[in-house]
């Protein structure tokens, strides 16, 4: 059996290990995924007849889609390097597959490979619905379709290739015991230097408008499509899928595939050559601490158990391996600091009118759900699974299940409340939303935070996945695809509610006493009942089956 259908055997066998929940999640995925192709559809064809629009169009989204690549690219370069680290150096089952009668090289092409779907497949996941949208909608071949899903791909396929590489770098010079805890640094680091050299670049400066009159949103446009990009990949991108349209190849597409390939090539190449040369460093060894002195148990410690009984002293626990744990803090790092570029991008650039920063604002009721959702699959899913080896306590322990998913889901809920109420919070101050969206934003945030937090923990809790030790290979999980799919189905749901009020703001029609309304007070009533039955539902089901797979394990 050759290498490759011994990996393809395990992760059919992986996610076939619970058929139901495949069926469900890929289901609830492809459903995700048609609602974005048609809300992209739709979006290109209102972008075609829009009168203001005119003949800026296909520039105007062309330059959309090198935003959405560079978003996107910027996302998996953020994540990729503890990734990297964990898959290429430190897999669980490296040694076993060096063991085996087979090439090295092919081993680490292998891990390459897993590597990219890790950090890359969802984010894939999400550009394909948006690149069909965007040819059916303006009649594409077949050539496109092919040319801009092999263009996604490889672009993906860069920051992936540097974030091996420099993995490489950071295990050969790192103390041991320490690879994690600098390669977060680094990740923390590169997310800065974006930030700072963001506001060097002074984007503003390309979108400086006069008076505020009818002609101003198509100076706004106008600007927008001279924003010429054609050195940064995401270019390259872009170019190649919009040549497809007219059954040309551009040149981009094979840079791409050429540089892609390259990178992940020399990857595999360099860390088979780190191993084979004894270059890395211990990922685990931990030095030896001093010796300390014996303190009084800390004052929170005392109110959370007194308050929470169990429950709360598994809070104490969690919060203490959060805290050392660089695998689990560092992704809200990463993904805090992605949500940061985003809002200085966005309060960078001066927004012509009231009723287009109203639209914004409404969007990013939308954004700040998905941002909400991907945190929480970092963060909140799989904080059952990271119990690990030590579960087994909870079977010989008066510990009962609900007590567990509780514990996970007090210990999850503040962190994500923070992070919501804060991107919902700010998204309203930098666009200088009206008052109705300034207070239906953190709103929706905060009920989103409730009901995300507590489909995390639950459907992480259902689908607990004890032989995996890094977020990185739980997020590729039917389990995470389901999680996934519902917390998206959520936040549309969310979002529709939502539209009523922020369609009165854009036509002018809502008023600061909106939320005092009949109207408004049933909006934020209908709101509330969907998440309180969210929270209930999700955590509910995650201690049932939790149950059920405490009973199949050894010992259960």
């Amino acid at each position: 059996m050759t290498l490759f259908r011994l990996r393809a055997l395990g992760a059919l066998r992986s996610l076939t290990a619970r058929p139901a929940w495949l069926v469900v999640g890929s289901g609830l995925l492809l459903g995700i995924g048609y609602a974005i192709f048609r809300g992209v559809a739709a979006g290109v064809r209102w972008l075609y007849a829009y009168p203001l629009v005119d003949r800026l169009a296909p520039t105007v989204l062309q330059r959309s889609l090198e935003g959405l690549f560079l978003m996107l690219m910027a996302a998996v370069l953020f994540s990729v390097l503890v990734a990297s680290i964990g898959i290429l150096y430190g897999s669980a089952d490296l040694e076993l597959l060096l063991a085996q009668p087979t090439g090295r090289a092919r081993v680490f092409g292998m891990k390459v490979v897993e590597l990219f779907v890790n950090a890359a497949g969802l984010p894939l996941l999400f550009t394909l619905p948006v690149l069909a949208g965007v040819g059916v909608a303006l009649g594409a071949g077949p050539l496109y379709y092919l040319v801009s899903a092999v263009a996604a791909s490889a672009l993906y396929a860069l920051p992936v290739a540097l974030g091996a590489l420099l993995a490489l770098v950071l295990v050969r010079v790192a103390p041991a015991g320490r690879v994690r805890e600098v390669a977060t640094a680094a990740s923390v680091s590169v997310a800065a230097l974006a930030l700072l050299g963001l506001r060097a670049l002074r984007p503003e400066q390309l979108f400086r408008l006069g008076d505020q009159d009818a002609d101003a949103f198509e100076r706004f446009l106008t600007s927008f499509a001279r924003l010429d990009a054609g050195w940064l990949p995401p270019a390259w991108a872009a170019n190649a899928s919009w040549a497809a349209l007219d059954g040309r190849v551009h040149a981009g597409l094979l840079v791409l595939l050429a540089t892609g390939a390259a990178g992940l090539g020399l990857a595999g190449l360099l860390a088979h050559v780190a191993f084979a040369r004894g270059w890395v460093r211990s990922l685990d060894a931990t030095p030896v601490a001093a010796p300390r002195r014996r303190s009084a148990t800390p004052w929170w410690e005392r109110v959370l158990v007194a308050r929470f009984g169990v429950a709360g002293a598994i809070i104490v626990k969690d919060t203490r391996v959060f805290m050392r744990d660089v695998q689990q803090w560092s992704q809200l790092i990463v993904l805090a600091a992605l949500a940061g570029v985003y809002f200085v991008s966005l309060a960078s650039i001066p927004v012509p009118t009231q009723q287009f920063r109203d639209v914004l604002g409404a969007m990013n009721i939308a954004f700040v759900g998905f941002i909400v959702a991907g945190i929480g699959l970092r963060v909140a899913y799989p904080s059952v699974s990271f119990d690990d080896g030590a579960f087994w306590l909870s079977q010989v322990q008066p510990v009962r299940k609900r007590a567990i998913v509780l514990a996970k889901f007090l210990f999850a809920l503040p962190l994500m409340l923070v992070l919501a109420l804060g991107l919902g919070v700010t998204a309203g101050k930098v666009l200088d939303a009206s008052p109705v969206l300034a207070f239906g934003a953190p709103l929706a945030a905060g009920l989103g935070a409730l009901a995300i937090t507590a489909l995390a923990v639950g459907l992480g809790a259902a689908n607990a996945r004890f032989e995996f030790t890094s977020p990185n290979e739980l997020v590729m999980t039917p389990g995470a695809f389901a999680y996934m799919a519902l917390a998206l189905a959520y936040t549309a749901i969310v979002t529709v509610l939502l539209a009523r009020p922020a369609w009165l703001v854009i036509s002018g029609g809502g008023t600061a006493a909106y939320w005092s309304t009949a109207e408004g007070l049933a909006v934020i009533a209908v709101l509330t009942a969907l998440t309180v039955g969210t929270v209930i539902a999700a955590l509910a089901f995650g201690v049932r089956q939790l149950a059920r797979t405490e009973a199949g394990l050894p010992g259960g």
